[in-house]
């Protein structure tokens, strides 16, 4: 099989970052990344973590080609899922691996796709579990909460259309 395409994104003094397509042969990877970055807050939010119950329902609604592993020279550290509609950017998902989180990689991430989306004069909407710190780095890069459910925190960054 080919490997898939890197695209070089950021340096920092941990290592060079760079995204790929994901592939089959990584969703064990990504399941395991759910597992760790957010089983915290789905236990916080609906209760014991079922092992058996997540796995299903993450390998029958997660489609790999729709996800970029994050990579720290060359190991994967996290995924980014981001879909472009017409009339926004959805950020899907942004894990990162615990040990890797709180480094910047995250922010970076975000910051480009929202400079992105504004280029193209689209908001960028996503949803964050009420309970998962995250949602402060969110606010943090400009994000503003839309609405709530029970479970998460709706927000978008809205496009800057003051120029």
């Amino acid at each position: 099989m080919k490997a898939p395409v890197s695209e070089s994104l950021h340096s920092t003094t941990s290592g060079e970052i760079t995204l790929r397509v994901a592939a089959k042969e990584d969703l064990e990877f990504l399941f395991s990344l759910l597992r760790a970055s957010l089983g915290p807050y789905v236990e916080q939010t609906y209760g014991p973590w079922k092992d058996e119950e997540q796995r299903t329902r993450f390998f029958a609604s997660t489609d790999p080609a729709t996800h970029r592993i994050i990579e720290l020279d060359g190991r994967p550290v996290g995924c980014l899922a981001v879909r472009w509609l017409p009339d926004q950017v959805k950020l899907d998902r942004i894990l990162l691996l615990p040990a890797h989180q709180n480094r910047g990689i995250g922010t970076h991430l975000v910051r480009e796709v929202v400079a992105k989306a504004g280029v193209a004069g689209l908001p960028v909407r996503l949803r964050v579990f009420r309970v998962n710190p995250a949602r402060r780095l969110f606010e943090c890069l400009g994000f503003v909460a839309t609405g709530e459910t029970e479970t998460h925190v709706l927000m978008e960054h809205a496009v800057d259309r003051s120029w």
